[in-house]
């Protein structure tokens, strides 16, 4: 297939979809019928959907198994990528008139290896740099490398007691505090199959504007039509939007400890304890968000009493981190903030989780001669990008992007 992609927003070229065990090789781009790609920042891989029509037979013959490589080419306007993982899966399956059909389901090749292989060992230093150690010793796929891997602060003494390499990344991660605010990291994998060590709230200070602006109005365009050449509306168009059932919802923020809290770290070697308080309003004008404006009302919250009995059982001579003790422990992360919306959009391989994207949404008030561009701006603002599902159908990229925010523009 050829195609003038400028013409087409949101258009790409799908081929040569190969399936191997390691022995041989076949070619399935004839039985290639969708496949969807979910990514999360709470998430340690990528998965993988490929939904298969055989009308060969091909399931019997070939026999496809857990642990098989299956790659697939996928062109784009400017560049070409092929994106590789390992069936973990095979589900669905179904007689389809004549063909049958079923769903590959697909992991990243680290993660296929991080589930099972198992992690012992003493270890010292950042969490970040331990964790990086041992995700580059144990990286077999080199498209599989990383894009952000952010520094943590303090040194430490740790013992991985036989735990795998899944868990044990996932658990330095929570560790692990940046440098450069009282948050903590995430381990995921992006759309483009590059792994992360970072917290989401570093996308403020790599990027000084956001990714991409999309609008929202009653005449979004809609995907999958032809559309007119280079239609800067059609590709920042939002199709479909699905909010939160729950909206600014104080008890639950207040619950999950998104607005204030106190941690009690005791210290049973020297029969102490320091208390450690984090305030959302308080941190509002001294720490950096996405919009102007915080998403509640600034009353007097008192914060809830954690405590981490944990943070005693560490080596003296060991850096105060190791206690755990700081404020990032009770902060949520700005992924568990309190506004999320849902966004379908023409597809655009620019765009990943770990970014930030403008969203802009039109207000249902009747439009005045006075007001010509109403802007809804309780809802419009700088999302954090912290899901996306890219749908490849045929020749046609859809995505679907989960986003949130923790603030809100102003007047």
């Amino acid at each position: 297939m050829s195609l003038d992609f400028q013409f087409f927003p949101g258009r790409v070229d799908v081929g040569n979809v190969i399936i191997s065990n390691g022995n041989d090789k076949a070619d399935i781009t004839e039985l290639f019928k969708e496949l969807n790609i979910n990514t999360n920042v709470n998430s340690i891989s990528a998965v993988a959907e490929f939904v298969i029509l055989d009308a060969n037979n091909f399931f019997h013959s070939w026999r496809p198994n857990a642990g098989d490589d299956i790659s697939i080419e996928i062109s784009y306007s400017d560049e070409t990528k092929i994106f590789g993982f390992k069936i973990l899966s095979i589900n669905n399956l179904s007689n389809f008139d004549s063909q049958r059909a079923y769903t590959l389901n697909c992991v990243s090749h680290f993660y296929y290896k991080a589930m099972h292989f198992g992690v012992r060992g003493a270890y010292s230093g950042t969490t970040s740099s331990i964790a990086k150690g041992l995700f580059l010793e144990n990286l077999d796929n080199d498209k599989e490398t990383f894009n952000v891997w952010e520094e943590s602060s303090g040194s430490q003494k740790i013992v991985v007691p036989e735990w795998s390499l899944a868990y044990t990344m996932e658990w330095l991660a929570r560790r692990s505090k940046w440098t450069d605010d009282i948050v903590r990291m995430k381990f995921f994998q992006d759309s483009n199959m590059k792994y992360n060590f970072m917290p989401i709230e570093s996308a403020l200070k790599r990027f000084k504007e956001p990714a991409f602006k999309y609008t929202y109005n009653l005449v979004a365009s809609t995907l999958g039509e032809e559309q007119k050449p280079n239609s800067a509306d059609t590709i920042r168009a939002v199709k479909d939007l699905t909010m939160d059932n729950s909206l600014f919802n104080i008890k639950r923020a207040y619950d999950n400890g998104k607005i204030a809290g106190t941690r009690y770290a005791p210290d049973i070697v020297n029969k102490s304890y320091d208390p450690i308080g984090f305030n959302y309003f308080e941190l509002f004008n001294k720490e950096n968000y996405l919009n102007s404006l915080p998403n509640f009302n600034s009353y007097n919250y008192e914060g809830i009493s954690q405590y981490d009995v944990n943070a005693s059982l560490t080596q003296p001579d060991v850096s105060e981190f190791n206690k755990v003790s700081d404020a990032s422990n009770i902060r949520r992360s700005s992924v568990d903030m309190s506004q999320s919306i849902s966004i379908e959009v023409v597809g655009n391989q620019l765009i990943d989780i770990g970014q930030v994207i403008e969203l802009e949404i039109s207000s249902p008030e009747p439009v005045s001669d006075s007001r010509e561009d109403v802007i809804d701006k309780r809802f419009s603002g700088n999302y954090y990008v912290v899901s996306k599902r890219d749908v490849y159908n045929e020749d046609v990229h859809k995505m679907a992007l989960g986003l949130v925010k923790e603030s809100q523009i102003g007047a």
